[in-house]
């Protein structure tokens, strides 16, 4: 299996409890990247290719982040 960093950008305002519990929930690695507009949380995992790991990360996402705007984008890891 191939290893993939999903990058998921939310467009809230966020306080820093939020932030935590969402990077736990989402099993972040490392800080999340905190911007003015946005927060981008960056999850690793492995899939057998990158539609599936798209896939995933996007229902990993809407499972947890309900209510909030935000974008999945994912890369393969080499």
């Amino acid at each position: 299996m191939a290893a993939y960093l999903a990058h998921i950008t939310v467009r809230d305002d966020l306080d820093d409890d939020q932030v935590t519990g969402m990077a736990d929930a989402l099993g972040a690695f490392g800080d999340p990247e905190v911007h003015v507009d946005r927060i981008v949380f960056v999850v690793p995992g492995e899939a057998p290719d990158s539609t599936t790991a798209e896939i995933a990360a996007s229902q990993h996402a809407a499972e947890l982040l309900d209510g909030y705007m935000y974008e999945v984008e994912v890369t393969e890891v080499r």
